[in-house]
């Protein structure tokens, strides 16, 4: 059987494969000489067992790699199945499964997701777990399976407080966090920076890349008017900013979120973020002398702002 495995979802596409086979040759597309490997495999299999073959990233070949592939698949034996990650050919006889992940404003889905996950991996997870892994890792499929795995040891019935008992909060996750609760001036902001131990330097360097990400918008914004989605992704287009960000920049929300989001690129002006820069560099610069501390670059920061008269009210 020849299986054409299309979509984003990857773990999705690693559960389809496994639920079919505990063994196959994988061919990934960093491999040299790919046909000649698949040939090789596909001549053995006779002497050697029908074992099935993976062709990883099939979608990233080069050109004439997938055309040489899309022509010996007439030819393989029909005892052994082959399991193509990307497009083949609508003229080839094949079946055709698609493994997508849920958009990333898709909250309830997601959660459906990670619950989909952890029922193939044979564990249970109730979707207010699910939706609780989702805030404190993320939605990186490989992370949610690993730390499905790491929680099955508890129990195989994972509950959301299990989550929020033994998941700790991706750091990432939470320093753009506190990026944004500076930037929309928040009253816990100082705080939550204690709180979170997070490295000043480490804060600064996510904050730099969304103020520098803001300016871009800020550049190229038509009017005050509300954004609607196609003119979200044309200024992800444009400026080569995810579109999940830019949504999040201009105060998009989606109906099916319940956080109220506020439009930073309409808060602070091209000249505000030249300050905030200013102020980033000048902190570190001050850092890296000894002339002030990671904890209290926070204050600083804050003072810094207001003192210089940047739009934080």
């Amino acid at each position: 059987m020849i299986y054409e495995i299309t979509g984003d979802s990857d773990v999705l596409k690693d559960f389809f494969i496994r639920e079919r086979t505990s063994e196959y040759i994988c061919l990934t597309e960093d491999m040299p000489e790919k046909e000649a490997r698949l040939k090789m495999a596909l001549s053995t299999a006779g002497m050697f067992g029908t074992k099935p073959i993976r062709l990883s990233g099939f979608d990233k070949w080069k050109r004439e790699e997938r055309s040489s592939v899309e022509t010996i698949i007439p030819a393989i034996d029909k005892n052994i199945d082959l399991y193509v990650e990307g497009k083949l050919s609508s003229k080839i006889q094949v079946q055709r499964v698609s493994l997508d992940l849920p958009r990333p404003w898709e909250e309830e889905k997601w959660s459906s997701h990670v619950m989909k996950i952890a029922g193939l991996a044979k564990i249970k997870i109730s979707r207010e777990a699910a939706a609780k892994l989702i805030e404190r890792i993320g939605k990186k499929e490989y992370r949610i399976l690993r730390e499905l795995e790491k929680l099955s040891i508890l129990s195989r019935d994972i509950d959301a407080r299990t989550v929020e008992e033994f998941v700790d909060i991706d750091t990432d996750i939470e320093v753009e966090s506190l990026a944004y609760s500076f930037l929309n001036n928040d009253k816990d902001f100082l705080s939550s920076a204690r709180k979170s131990m997070i490295p000043f330097t480490y804060f600064s360097s996510v904050l730099l890349k969304i103020v520098l990400d803001l300016g871009s918008i800020i550049e190229i914004r038509r009017d005050s008017a509300s954004v609607s989605w196609s003119e979200i992704k044309e200024m992800s287009t444009y400026t080569s900013i995810s579109s999940a960000r830019v949504a999040r920049l201009v105060g998009y929300s989606f109906s099916n979120t319940k956080e109220d989001r506020e439009d930073l690129s309409l808060k602070f002006t091209s000249e505000e973020l030249r300050v905030f820069l200013v102020i980033l560099q000048e902190l570190d610069d001050s850092i890296k002398k000894g002339r002030t501390t990671p904890e209290l670059a926070f204050f600083n920061l804050v003072g810094e702002s207001l003192k210089r008269k940047v739009t934080l009210l």
